[in-house]
């Protein structure tokens, strides 16, 4: 996700899907022989728009001409195409924030109540579930995070089942409007 804020500190694109690299896996075969969820997993990732070359056109359009830019939205549209924030929105953000500053003070373990409470409140929020399910599937030491974000006992979602149920990796992302 990205957002796109102008020299004077004005949101001129909402939050939105932000990929200017194709991802290799969408061009990769998957293998003959995998675990079936690993499978389902590869097969959901392809599935998840690729807006990449629009993207990239966009932002170097917007870098080039900055306000003159035909992807620069006015006020009103920045509102308009903005997600509603709710009071359930506003109390997840607060949920995840603390449990991120007690992760980094006091430790993982203490993140979780929040954390599970911040998936409560706004469940289709994916930066607050992958954290989360991202902090508990990677091993201790590990150079790279985990994206497989496969199920556990600590959180109640999985990357894969919460894709599926949320409209499989098509729904995934707020795709941009260019």
């Amino acid at each position: 996700m990205a957002v796109w804020i102008d020299e004077n500190g004005t949101i001129v694109r909402p939050a939105e899907g932000a990929s200017i690299e194709t991802s290799p896996l969408r061009d990769m075969d998957i293998p003959e022989g995998l675990p079936e969820r690993l499978t389902r997993m590869l097969t959901e990732v392809k599935k998840i728009p690729d807006i990449a070359d629009g993207y990239r056109v966009a932002i170097v359009d917007w870098a080039t001409n900055g306000a003159d830019s035909p992807y620069v939205l006015s006020a009103d549209e920045v509102v308009t195409r903005s997600q509603p924030r709710g009071d359930d929105e506003a109390r997840a953000a607060a949920c995840f924030e603390l449990g991120e500053y007690l992760r980094r003070i006091v430790g993982p373990d203490a993140a979780v109540a929040w954390w599970r409470e911040a998936h409560r409140l706004y469940p289709a929020n994916w930066t607050y579930k992958r954290q989360a399910w991202t902090l508990v599937t990677t091993a201790e030491g590990a150079e790279d995070n985990d994206l497989v974000q496969g199920p556990t006992d600590v959180y109640e979602g999985n990357w894969l089942d919460d894709v599926i149920a949320s409209g499989g990796g098509e729904a995934y992302t707020v795709v941009p409007r260019l």
